[in-house]
């Protein structure tokens, strides 16, 4: 027999030896699991029937974002969007823009997901991972999703999503070893995100870097660091947005500093030193919106005070400490001063109408009802 014929004839042999020994260690060990264990099945957490989702299996929480009333009065039947970004084209015209949140939960339904929140009655979506679960595969699926469940009624391809991120702003270093969190966000197609835990202004320099490409389109202004984001990033994202590779990276800037660019960058400062340095962050070039996450805030001010169990009498009367109301409203002035735009409501007690009045411009969407009575008070023209 030839020699190379009964080495390959030999080795075979052993590694059928091999397959068998180790079939049988495992019928072993199958054969030692406790009475009553349950077996793996490779089912999904979807399978649960105490799955703690939104709507991939039959709504869950959450049922109240589909749209479901007529346009109001306003409405131009005839509108042609101008951007891409939709929440943008709204600030341009000094609209709100209604956003609802979605957490994915790590089930991977993101695509089902995308396709339901596709007829939201929001402009934008939260997609929430700083808490939600980190899945940038299932951002991509839920992207996908968006568009084929789309367009929206005012012709956009898709909502404007932005991805709130777990990066923590504490300092350069921390923010530049997580901008890789930014960098993912934006190939996948969302058109903004929005950095937790904002409070250090080198951290907030770094983070618009992290949305910018590495050139400056000609007649923007430069930023003090060079962009992060690089040739290849624009492949999948371009696919979202329904536009070319090279006229993707040509929009993909930061607005406002770049008038016609469709990225918005967002902060959220939600902590004492947010607060203090609060002047310094809201001038950052390349910044869009910011919010001032009045929960964390007040966890951060006011201690335990703010998070034992008490009535709800008690609970506001916590919450209108002096430490607090005057934190948040230094964050909402140095916010005004520089044009940006404020993620929330107004003072304290404020419905949506009287929030849009005192020019809150970024609005959460509890119900549509309430949603379209703000939209008709503003004479909104474009189809929601």
């Amino acid at each position: 027999m030839d020699i190379k014929k009964r080495d390959f004839l030999t080795g075979m042999a052993v590694a059928g030896a091999a397959a068998a020994a180790a079939g049988a260690g495992s019928t072993a060990a199958n054969a030692q699991v406790p009475a009553g264990v349950p077996k793996a099945t490779g089912k999904t957490m979807l399978e649960s029937p105490n799955y703690f989702g939104t709507a991939s299996k039959g709504g869950g929480f959450r049922k109240t974002w589909a749209r479901q009333l007529p346009q109001v009065s306003t409405t131009d039947p005839n509108y042609k969007p101008r951007r891409i970004n939709k929440a943008i084209e709204l600030w341009e015209d000094n609209q709100v823009v209604f956003y609802e949140v979605y957490a994915p939960t790590g089930a991977g339904d993101g695509y089902e997901e995308g396709k339901r929140m596709s007829q939201t009655y929001a402009d934008a979506i939260d997609y929430e991972m700083e808490n939600g679960c980190l899945d940038f595969a299932d951002l991509r699926n839920f992207m996908q999703g968006l568009v084929d469940g789309g367009p929206t009624p005012s012709g956009h391809r898709t909502p404007m999503v932005y991805v709130t991120l777990p990066a923590v702003g504490s300092d350069g270093a921390s923010m530049r070893a997580n901008a890789w969190q930014i960098q993912q966000s934006l190939a996948a197609g969302a058109h903004g995100v929005l950095v937790c835990e904002m409070h250090s202004p080198e951290a907030g320099m770094v983070a618009i870097s992290a949305g910018h490409y590495k050139f400056t389109m000609p007649g923007v202004p430069q930023l003090p660091l060079e962009g992060l984001r690089g040739a290849g990033s624009q492949a999948y994202a371009s696919h979202i947005w329904g536009v070319t590779g090279s006229k993707y990276v040509e929009v993909a800037d930061t607005w406002p500093l770049n008038p016609k660019g469709e990225i918005c960058m967002g902060f959220k400062l939600e902590n004492r030193l947010a607060a203090e340095n609060c002047e310094e962050l809201m001038a950052i070039r390349g910044l869009a919106f910011a919010e001032p996450g009045p929960s964390d805030n007040s966890w951060s001010h006011l201690g335990w005070e703010a998070v034992k169990p008490q009535s709800r009498e008690e609970r506001m009367k916590t919450l209108s400490d002096p430490r607090l109301v005057g934190a948040l409203e230094r964050i909402r002035m140095a916010a005004k001063k520089n044009g940006i735009q404020w993620l929330g409501t107004g003072s304290p007690g404020s419905n949506l109408i009287q929030s849009y009045d005192q020019g809150m411009r970024m609005l959460p969407a509890p119900k549509e009802e309430l949603v379209r009575e703000v939209r008709e008070h503003s004479k909104r023209k474009m189809p929601a």
